[in-house]
């Protein structure tokens, strides 16, 4: 390694292979970094292989613990385990001589951490506010859930560099009290090498549907805020006006069963298709070109303004017209009528009209779809996300002070 560059950690509680897979330029960002910094990366271990940009131009620091980001309970605790790890990490970092510390996600109180043991050259990614996704429905913990947030947002003020997945979040943390320039909104990437379109005709055979039938696909880790229950009771009220109707779920997390038991309840067995978690990213892809309708939903939190979704990159990326709720991030890519159709995540009478609407007409699901591709290589394109990814963190390594 070459002393004269600064060095830069990342950090991320899965690991560099889930990590590739989530935020899809983190290989490039690396392979960028590693021109100008020594490059160290922090997590736990995962059964994938390393990236190899990532094991080229990385020295990898695995921790000896395994997680399954596919089981909820283990992923559950791996996660408290990784907080709790997380000022070793810190002090690890301190004693090497790094320069940087950066991490790529929003679990609570680890920004707070990271500053208490590591030092103020901290960069940190606001996307998701997990207490209140998964908390945010029992009352006796919303004490616990305000301390969390009070928290986060005195370690996030202090911080020099925030990554944010939409302008929505931006403004959001400038309203309470973050300085501007210290946030850079950064769209989600997609590889599109990946997620592309293509047969898809074999595609919905391999999911057996057949040329008349409707596909909405959705796909992601099954939980409440995901409001796939929703999804279900509007698909039940529209089964009667189109009957080919079918919903294609992929993914799978703790509110596969009793979204099971919803179906079987609503009458709807022979209409939805659970697909649990797919072996590769190639089989996802496959998936959505089955699908003649993308989805993206969620319940209407406040945090649902604050990130793209994967389900709407990856949508996007295969050429489907999307149906979404109207949330803050997701409307500065789809606009009405342009790329896709949109409806308040609580008005359900309006998520029925849009769907029955995009049913009904395959020409508008296909120019939609086509705006939908073209908006994708527009806005999440790995180079410029790496590019903008990059110079923050290399201005705040080669920054003077402490």
């Amino acid at each position: 390694m070459d002393a004269r560059k600064p060095k830069i950690a990342l950090c991320f509680r899965y690991g560099p292979a889930e990590h590739a897979e989530l935020f899809h330029a983190i290989p490039q960002i690396v392979e960028a970094l590693a021109q100008q910094a020594e490059v160290h990366y922090y997590g736990l271990r995962t059964s994938k292989p390393l990236p190899p940009a990532i094991a080229r131009h990385a020295v990898v620091h695995q921790l000896p613990f395994h997680v399954q980001r596919t089981n909820g309970r283990d992923k559950l605790w791996k996660t408290l385990l990784w907080v709790a790890l997380l000022p070793g990490v810190a002090l690890h970092c301190r004693l090497t001589g790094v320069r940087v510390v950066y991490i790529d996600e929003t679990v609570p109180l680890t920004a707070l951490l990271a500053r208490m043991f590591f030092g103020p050259r901290v960069a940190f990614s606001v996307v998701d506010f997990f207490p209140e996704i998964y908390w945010g429905d029992k009352p006796a913990l919303r004490p616990l859930i305000r301390l969390i947030r009070a928290l986060d947002f005195a370690a996030w003020r202090r911080l020099p560099v925030l990554f944010t997945r939409a302008q929505a979040t931006k403004k959001f943390l400038v309203e309470h009290g973050v300085a501007p320039e210290r946030v850079y909104p950064v769209y989600d990437p997609c590889d599109f090498e990946v997620y592309h379109p293509e047969d898809r005709v074999a595609a919905r055979r391999r999911f057996g549907y057949g040329p008349d039938d409707i596909v909405l696909v959705h796909h992601g880790i099954l939980h409440p805020n995901k409001g796939n229950d929703r999804i279900l009771r509007v698909m039940a009220r529209a089964r009667q006006e189109v009957p080919t109707l079918r919903y294609l779920l992929v993914g799978d997390g703790p509110e596969r069963r009793p979204l099971e038991a919803l179906t079987q309840e609503l009458g709807l067995s022979d209409r939805v298709q659970f697909t649990g978690w797919l072996p590769r990213m190639q089989d996802v892809n496959t998936a959505l070109n089955a699908g003649d309708i993308g989805m993206v939903m969620r319940t209407g939190l406040q945090t649902d303004d604050f990130h793209m979704t994967g389900a709407l990159v990856h949508n996007m990326a295969v050429g489907l017209p999307i149906l979404t709720a109207r949330l803050g991030g997701v409307a500065e890519i789809i606009q009405e009528n342009d790329a896709g159709l949109l409806f308040d995540p609580e008005d359900a009478d309006a998520f029925h009209a849009q769907l029955v609407r995009l049913a009904r007409e395959p020409d508008l699901r296909q120019r939609l779809g086509l705006r939908a591709l073209d908006l994708a290589r527009k806005h999440f394109d790995i180079a410029a996300v790496t590019r903008n990814t990059v110079e923050p963190l290399l201005r705040l390594a080669n920054s003077s002070g402490s």
